[in-house]
């Protein structure tokens, strides 16, 4: 039989199955995570069993805690409906409903916990830059002022310069250490891809230098490739934070004891310290070698005041 035959036969095979099979069918597609199973099947619920989804979903550690005897009257149910609910939700029993919810909580609970949001525009305002502030004073604070020197010299000199980077902000911190220090005259080839990290450190030379920026520095990848330039040769830094693996893989790590806010719906701005340590390593290789800097900045200048901005005030394209 064809593959394009068995496609075709499935549907038809699949409506010969009883009510039960096509059930445990449809569960096994779902995801594992037991949260979004229930997000999944809440709509189909009865009224009494969407009582007790908005229950595992809104207090999660109560209801793993409390036995059925306490559990019962505390949902506002029967004993027999919270067991019929585990079964409709793809479980075996409570039990297994409990388990998979503790599961879920090791990773999950404070998107699952209530919120204190702002009360008003000036609260989100005065939070965003408080936060923004605390990140930036702690980069200060934490970063080794030596070895940012000595990644400055490292960097200033180096043929190539490899800028490695994955995820939401790392993949465009990687992306502003290019914008800060191709207009110095270096030469930056930054990747956000682990494959192409991997490829790119091993044409690494002994001339060269890779620049790894992670949040966590708990990408096992981006260590890898690390380790890879490192065997050819290679100086490796690291823009992450203190005590991190990726830390600990690399020659010179810039790593700052930066933590997140732990706030879901605010932006993290952990991203605040890592940008101005990136600020503080391009001034100081600006300023080791001042005179060719100048020169490179003076050519990308006459180029915009001849072709598209004659202000000579505006930033040089930030």
């Amino acid at each position: 039989m064809s593959h394009q035959t068995r496609r075709a036969a499935a549907p038809a095979v699949r409506s010969l199955l009883p009510p039960e099979a096509r059930a445990g069918e449809d569960a096994a597609r779902l995801p594992q995570d037991i949260f979004s199973q229930i997000i999944a099947r809440e709509p189909q619920l009865s009224r009494s069993h969407k009582v007790i989804a908005r229950v595992v979903l809104t207090h999660p550690r109560e209801f793993v805690e409390k036995p059925i005897e306490a559990l019962a009257p505390w949902v506002g149910v029967s004993a027999p409906t919270i067991v019929r609910f585990c079964r409709a939700v793809g479980c075996e029993g409570l039990k297994d409903l409990k388990l998979k919810v503790m599961g879920g909580l090791r990773v999950g609970l404070r998107y699952l916990e209530p919120l204190t949001p702002p009360r008003n525009t000036e609260e989100i305002v005065e939070r965003v830059m408080r936060r923004a502030q605390h990140a930036m004073a702690t980069a200060l604070q934490t970063i080794d002022f030596a070895l940012l020197e000595q990644a400055a010299r490292l960097i200033r000199g180096a043929r190539t310069l490899y800028v490695f980077g994955s995820g939401g902000v790392s993949s465009w911190l990687i992306a502003e250490v290019q914008n800060r220090l191709f207009r110095l005259g270096l030469h930056v080839t930054p990747s956000a891809d682990h494959q192409m990290q991997m490829m790119l450190a091993a044409t690494a030379k002994p001339s060269d230098v890779v620049l790894c920026c992670s949040l966590t520095g708990r990408n096992g990848e981006l260590i890898k490739a690390a380790a890879i330039a490192a065997e050819y040769g290679a100086s490796t830094i690291a823009l992450t934070t203190a005590g991190s693996l990726l830390a600990d893989a690399v020659q010179l790590p810039l790593a700052m004891a930066l933590t997140d806010d732990r706030d879901v719906l605010g932006p993290t701005s952990m991203r605040y310290g890592f940008l101005i340590a990136i600020d503080m390593l391009s001034y100081m290789i600006a300023l080791d070698n001042s005179r060719d800097v100048q020169e490179t900045m003076r050519r990308i200048k006459q180029q915009f005041l001849t072709y598209r901005d004659e202000d000579d005030r505006q930033p040089l394209c930030d």
